[in-house]
């Protein structure tokens, strides 16, 4: 396991331990398969897709779109060959002399990398999209240890999957979502060429359960079936525009899904196209796009302000973009408060510049509000920052989280903490700015801590940096409990192997020698932290 399953030591007084994981070993044999460390993060783990913008080329790696070979059940025999090789570079993370293995029984489970990751809104669920196109569903409550002596690491195993045949581009939760409340637990998927689907995170709608049929219901639950779906087409070529990001308004009636150039608002009960559409320029016939107002750009990260008092009840919506720009529009009306570039960007490109080398990244990918909705944060692909913005003034930044190491053209999420004010009505009553966390993961295994960077300038250095996996395991998505004694770490590893001579000897001609191999994988862990 990795440094977690020892009480792994941060550099400001806290350990943190594994609770629970996906990829649970046991035995010698087991461990003695990842010491080869053949799988590392790669930062050009390369992937392309056509979606109507040049933009929008880097976003269909993080979609899924990877043959992977690895089996998509957690139960899967590992005597397969195709298990086998999985098996190599997962159990990498083994090889470290001062963790302390589990003795567990079962075989090893295989999990895809995953690329994105979220908590429900009742910190009871975790929800992960990867790279075989699997939407998966995991509980949280198992993995609290009874004894506090008791710190071994718990088998993770996901209480429902949809699986697809297309990549999954995005997915957001109910932000009234209840394990108690069966109408509450909904999510919504957005997969390339496919329209919006509305699915029940917890159960299989295919199925009646009447009768005492439920007891008969076998896990990961099938969460294939949607509820219905949202149809978003282009008017002028009739094809099917799927979104690359996807959030509920805070009433959950209604939901905001990201294209190019545009912001669609959906009615969660009309399963029917959307019922407004913000565009991001006001005109694509002038080669300015809009009279050079506006921005352009696939629409890759969508985030709500919290709805406090000093803002609309309905919050402000920020809308990123692969072109490196954000926009700032009433949830209500639709209409653009403001849109300003990103440090390095003019006129729609990026411009080098020797003092804005450490800010330069390869376009939006995540976007986090403070709890008390007057701070914006903003992640890039290959960039090793969080950027601060004052949403009072969005001129300047404000500064800088550094020391990230995320430069990946993976997307790396981030997750805003607020210590003693998990309540939303605790929030939505405060004026002014609370006391928050910022926690982010890296490509080398570690997630860092950043304590109210707001009111610092300049590069600002991490708190705390907790080692929660081994070397060079990239820590795609990281989230906080909002207890704050429980976090969570989703990885995603993707290396490109170069082909072994000797084994193309007797294949013959057109066989694909010389081929690079892509080889994938990735775990779900729970830790827990405290003091020495």
């Amino acid at each position: 396991m990795a440094d977690t399953t020892s009480g792994a030591t941060a550099r400001a007084g806290l350990r943190v331990w594994c609770l629970a994981t996906t990829n649970l070993r046991d035995g010698p044999e087991e461990q003695e398969r990842g010491t080869g460390g053949e799988d590392e993060a790669e930062d050009e783990d390369g992937g392309e897709g056509e979606m109507g913008d040049e933009d929008a080329e880097d976003q269909e790696l993080d979609a899924g779109d990877v043959d992977s070979e690895s089996p998509l059940s957690p139960s899967a025999s590992n005597s397969d060959s195709d298990s086998d090789s999985d098996s190599d570079s997962s159990s990498d993370a083994d090889s470290s002399e001062e963790n302390e293995s589990p003795s567990q029984d079962g075989p090893l489970l295989l999990t895809s990398a995953i690329h994105d990751a979220q908590l429900s809104a009742d910190g009871s669920t975790i929800f992960t999209a990867d790279y075989t196109r699997t939407f998966s569903v995991y509980p949280v409550y198992p993995v609290y240890p009874v004894d506090k002596s008791d710190r071994g690491p718990r088998l993770l195993e996901p209480y429902g999957q949809a699986k697809s045949p297309n990549p999954i581009w995005a997915f957001a939760s109910n932000p009234f979502f209840n394990v108690q409340d069966a109408s509450s637990t909904h999510v919504l998927i957005s997969r390339r060429d496919s329209y919006i689907t509305l699915h029940n995170a917890l159960w299989d709608t295919s199925k009646s359960y009447e009768d005492g049929s439920l007891t008969e219901t076998k896990r990961p639950v099938d969460l294939r079936h949607p509820l219905g779906s949202y149809k978003l087409v282009n008017k002028n070529t009739e094809a099917v525009q799927a979104p690359m990001s996807l959030t509920y308004s805070h009433h959950g009636t209604h939901f905001f899904a990201g294209t190019s150039s545009s912001i669609a608002t959906f009615d969660l009960q009309r399963f029917d196209g959307p019922i407004t559409n913000m565009a991001t320029i006001p005109s694509t016939q002038s080669k300015l796009k809009g009279g050079g107002r506006g921005f352009k750009g696939q629409i890759t990260a969508l985030e709500l302000s919290p709805p406090c008092s000093s803002a609309s009840s309905s919050g402000l919506l920020a809308a990123g973009s692969l072109t490196r720009y954000i926009g700032l529009y009433d949830a209500r009306s639709g209409e653009e408060t403001t849109h300003f570039a990103l440090p390095g960007t003019f006129n729609g490109r990026k411009v080098y510049n020797e003092a804005l080398k450490d800010v330069n990244g390869d376009g939006i990918s995540h976007l986090k509000w403070s709890p008390c909705g007057t701070y914006l944060y903003a992640a890039e692909r290959k960039s090793d920052i969080l950027l601060i913005y004052d949403a009072r003034n969005v001129s300047l930044a404000l500064g800088h989280c550094a020391g990230r190491k995320a430069l990946s053209k993976q997307k790396m999420g981030f997750d805003v903490w607020c210590p003693g004010a998990a309540s939303a009505a605790a929030v939505a009553t405060d004026t002014d700015t609370m006391s928050h966390e910022l926690w982010a993961g890296g490509t080398d295994g570690c997630v860092r801590v950043w304590r109210d960077p707001w009111a610092r300038e300049g590069a600002v250095p991490p708190d705390e940096v907790l080692r929660v996996r081994d070397e060079a395991v990239p820590v795609t998505s990281t989230l906080v409990h909002p207890s704050g004694g429980v976090a969570v770490a989703a990885c995603g590893v993707l290396g490109v192997l170069e082909y072994d001579d000797d084994e193309g000897e007797g294949e013959g001609e057109g066989q694909g020698v010389g081929m690079p191999r892509v080889r994938e994988w990735g775990c779900l862990e729970v830790f827990g932290f405290g003091g020495l």
